[in-house]
């Protein structure tokens, strides 16, 4: 009997002999803890008991979303074998109880429990293949089945036969449709077809260029009239009950405009009673001097006529306030009976910018009458030729009046957003769409393309960069945005050392998914971007991997430079990930560690949903394994239910944000140890590595903050400069210790010359010639240091100087960057070098238009970083200039065993006991960052030059 070894199974479960199913994800209302179902003549049958019970061994394998090394969403597949013994699974078999009610692409869906007294569906499918089989003896007879996903029947559509806004008109077709002549007919044809069947062509009068513009993105090429026409009679339709009606088509007018008086659009009626308007133009307006009887230059008025083409009495305004040049329209005559008069109304939408006009009419003692033509830039009584250079198509005759904006975003596809085109496209084929996130957060498109369905989602999907899924609420698609992938609390969390996974998830270190240069072209326009800085950069290994470059061919509303960079960066972004992957993750809902609410948790898991195991073992990196969902595969027995996740690393989406939030943390371009440090060091020295500048926070609103060094994360929570010095003291006889702790060593003169007071740090120079160095001890060679310097007199005889001098090996022996008072009281910076005695003059800068006073204070900054010296200047009182004015390159002294400032008047200096005053002494690179340690459980010496980086820096969204 069908179903009797589950149902023996079941027995056994519930008197506890066996293993429970009912752990694997509960046990369904027909005692299994899976239960099939199939589509048979309109009703949903349970065919659980045909399943799992040949030799009590089978299972039901269901796999979905992104395979293992893909790169899109494939179709869902399921497998799985039933009892054939009285041939109800041959589809051919006349015999079978379901003949001539299943075959190819029956709908199959399966279920579990959810545990909260619903099911949980694992797959809504379409049988794609049926394959009986049997063993010699013909006891044992089965069909294997396979189902998929809509996808695969998606996959082999056709690609749409007519243009995005002709499918909009015709199908369905629009309101009150009575005649319809898309334009978009070939170069060489002789006539202008209708599309629907009981319309007639347009006649071509002239030469009017057919399938010559393209600027409608959702239209095949439009014609362009340069001398000719297009006229469509209107096949008769019963007017008697019809009290409105209205004509519409495309029109682009180019730039240069058209001829004044120029008629755009004719549209004859059948008129009652003689004298009444047998014809309404659409005319353009280029009135000589720009002023006329009717609008202004780049406008259109709705004109009445009648059968002598006479102008008729009418009341109100006929002319749009719209200048028409250089927009992509869809124009509109609307009218009505209103009373015992005509409502006339010319309406255009800006399909770009939703921007509309109107302007209606009255026109008393007349009535809505049938439509008997249209005609595209016509002759007439008052033009002896039509307009010339515009473009229009798509025109349409209907016996109601609708809005405008009736087609939504079929009438202009670019610039919908590509979450919305989705959805568009999919009510359009008839299939069910639901999504996570907001569609509206989505990428906007490009023109709509010509293919089929499936290939316009994966277009759209790609644009966007989020993922395409098949519905397990029904037979449907969906969509996760990648803004809804975006800083996600994990949805799963898993303890490794509580044996909750049913395989060991093994981390693979591959180049499967980089991509360090990446190209984005659209609409021909391309942008390149490269990752030029951390391991996965493009440099040749060592120093890097090498170029993995990629091409994307994008279809996005926009082509400008921005767009295109910002598209490829994300792209880098995501494709120099550098950690492990976890390709797949895998869990047995029947493993007693894994409780209903895990059970539950996991059922309910979506494609982009975070998964993260904790606790992994020590020979991994000690950081939680933080995964995204990208793709299962599940197998189902009457014992078990293995649900296996494919996976990618979740932190490319992690800590996304912009600039402005409070909790962004944007990392520097590169920074590293000064020194090595100890396992417990809690104070460490940090400057930017070679060719960086950006320094850290010191904002104290902005710590804690994490950082990791060689693989260990460091929990900062202060950072300061180096050395800092308000000279707040009383010193004499030298200049004592700073306000960070270091003491300064005065070296040149005598003791006296040196003293701190009234808020400064000042140089007697009594003797002309000889220096006077406050300095400090260091092994570093590289600062970015600051001083403020000021002289307490005018400088006679000669200069008087103070400066910053750093790599101070001895008095004969340093880099300055010297401010210099001189004789003409102007200021100069010179950055020069001192060796062996012998001083170089590197690099000037003369201060304009500046006179020195005694007591002015100047503040300067002089950076070195290995040969590179920069140094400016600016009034102490003012910000600081954004410019270096002294960028010189030297190599000669490299080492360095002091850092400070030194003052000397020239030789020749003729001043009374000068003194060279200095303030806020700042060594702001290195900084000093206070920290706790091993905050990932890692603790360990680091080497002088290590790295130093965000431990999760945040990424601006896309």
């Amino acid at each position: 009997m069908p179903g009797l070894v589950s149902q023996i199974a079941g027995l056994r479960r519930r008197l506890a002999l066996v293993p429970a199913p009912a752990r694997a994800s509960g046990e369904a209302s027909n005692g299994e803890p899976v239960q099939v179902e199939m589509l048979v003549s309109g009703t949903w049958v349970d065919v659980t008991g045909y399943t799992l019970v040949r030799d009590d061994s089978g299972s039901i394998q269901i796999m979905s979303g992104i395979r293992d090394e893909g790169s899109q969403t494939e179709a869902g597949t399921c497998t799985l074998e039933l009892d054939n013994r009285d041939g109800r699974f041959s589809p051919r078999n006349p015999s079978g109880p379901y003949y001539g009610a299943i075959g190819r692409n029956t709908p199959i869906r399966i279920s579990v429990p959810d545990g909260n007294g619903g099911k949980s569906y694992r797959i809504w499918g379409e049988a794609s293949e049926w394959a009986p089989n049997w063993d010699t003896s013909g006891s044992d007879v089965w069909t294997d089945l396979s189902a998929n996903g809509i996808l695969r029947r998606l996959a082999q559509g056709p690609a749409p036969e007519r243009s995005v806004i002709y499918n909009a008109i015709t199908d369905p077709p629009l309101t009150g449709l009575v005649a319809y002549w898309p334009c978009e007919d070939a170069a060489d044809s002789r006539s202008v077809a209708s599309a629907l069947t009981s319309g007639s062509p347009m006649t071509i009068s002239g030469t009017p260029t057919l399938a010559a513009y393209s600027g409608f993105g959702a239209s095949d090429p439009l014609p362009v009239f340069t001398g000719g026409s297009l006229t469509g009679g209107v096949t008769r339709y019963d007017n008697s009950a019809v009290s409105q009606y209205q004509v519409r088509f495309l029109l682009s007018v180019p730039a240069a405009g058209l001829a004044d008086s120029d008629t755009i659009a004719r549209v004859r009626v059948s008129p009652t009673v003689v004298g009444e308007v047998e014809y309404l133009d659409i005319e353009y307006n280029d009135p000589p001097g720009g002023v006329g009887s009717f609008g202004g230059p780049g406008t259109i008025s709705i004109v009445p006529y009648n059968s002598e083409e006479s102008m008729l009495g009418y009341s109100g305004e006929e002319s749009l306030t719209l200048d028409v040049r250089s927009r992509l329209l869809r124009v509109s005559i609307e009218v009505s009976n209103s009373g015992t008069a005509l409502s006339v109304t010319l309406r255009v939408l800006d399909i770009n910018t939703g921007i509309t006009d109107s302007t209606t009419i009255g026109l008393s003692g007349t009535n809505v009458t049938r439509v008997a033509s249209v005609a595209l830039a016509p002759s007439t009584l008052n033009q002896s030729a039509g307009a010339t250079g515009m473009a229009a198509g798509h025109v349409t005759v209907q016996t109601t009046v609708t809005s405008i904006t009736d087609l939504g975003a079929a009438v202009q596809p670019s610039g919908e957003t590509a979450g919305r085109r989705m959805q568009r496209l999919c009510a359009g084929a008839g299939i069910a769409f639901d999504w996570v996130g907001d569609l509206d957060d989505t990428v906007a498109m490009g023109a709509q393309s010509r293919q089929n369905l499936l290939a316009q989602l994966q277009e759209c999907t790609l644009a966007d960069g989020g993922l395409l899924y098949e519905s397990r609420s029904g037979v449907g698609l969906g969509y996760r945005t990648r803004a809804s992938l975006y800083n996600q609390d994990p949805v799963l969390t898993l303890d490794y050392t509580a044996g909750q996974l049913v395989q060991i998830p093994v981390p693979v270190e591959d180049d499967r998914y980089v991509q360090n240069k990446v190209t984005v072209t659209v609409g021909g326009a391309s942008a390149t971007y490269e990752e030029t800085s951390g391991t996965l950069r493009t440099e040749l290994p060592p120093a890097g991997v090498g170029e993995y470059g990629q091409e994307y061919t994008l279809n996005l509303g926009s082509s400008d430079a921005g767009t295109l960079k910002d598209q490829a960066a994300w792209r880098v972004h995501l494709g120099t990930v550098d950690e492990a992957r976890f390709p797949q993750i895998s869990v047995n809902l029947a493993h007693p560690s894994i409780t209903p609410a895990m059970r539950r948790a996991i059922l309910a898991m979506r494609l982009g949903d975070r998964i993260q195991i904790t606790n992994p073992p020590a020979w991994l990196p000690p950081d939680t394994i933080d995964q995204l969902i990208l793709g299962m595969s599940e197998t189902i027995t009457h014992f078990e239910h293995k649900v296996t996740f494919t996976c990618a690393p979740a932190s490319p989406y992690s800590s996304i944000g912009v600039l402005d939030t409070a909790w962004s943390r944007i990392d520097t371009d590169g920074s590293e140890l000064v020194a090595n440090i100890s396992s417990s060091a809690t104070s460490i020295g940090v400057q930017p590595s070679a060719g960086a500048d950006v320094l850290w926070t010191k904002d104290t609103a902005d710590f804690p903050l994490d950082i990791r060094v060689g693989g260990e994360v460091m929990r900062v929570t202060a950072i300061s400069d180096l050395v800092t010095d308000t000279f707040t003291r009383t010193a004499s006889s030298g200049w004592g210790t700073s306000d960070s702790g270091f003491t300064w060593t005065a070296s040149g003169g005598s003791a006296t010359d040196y003293s701190v007071g009234s808020g400064v740090g000042a140089h007697l120079l009594a003797t002309a010639g000889t220096s006077r160095r406050c300095i400090l001890p260091t092994v570093i060679s590289d600062f970015d240091f600051y001083v403020t310097i000021t002289a307490d007199q005018l400088a006679t005889g000669a200069i008087l100087t103070g400066s910053l001098i750093t790599r101070y090996a001895d008095a004969d022996n340093f880099y300055s960057a010297q401010l210099q008072f001189t004789t003409s009281n102007t200021v100069l910076l010179v950055v020069f070098k001192r060796v062996n005695a012998v001083e170089t003059t590197l690099g000037t800068y003369t201060m304009p238009g500046t006179t020195f006073v005694a007591g002015t204070q100047y503040r300067i900054r002089f950076k070195v970083q290995g040969p590179s010296l920069r140094a400016k200047v600016w009034l102490a009182s003012d910000v600081e200039t954004p410019e270096w004015q002294v960028s010189v390159t030297d190599g000669t002294l490299t080492g360095s065993q002091w850092v400070g400032v030194r003052s000397i008047s020239g030789a020749g200096n003729t001043n009374v006991n000068p003194s060279i005053k200095y303030d806020d002494f700042q060594i702001v690179s290195p900084q000093t960052f206070t920290l706790t340690r091993s905050v990932n459980g890692v603790a360990k010496a680091h080497s002088a030059g290590a790295d130093v980086r965000l431990a999760t820096p945040t990424y601006l969204a896309l």
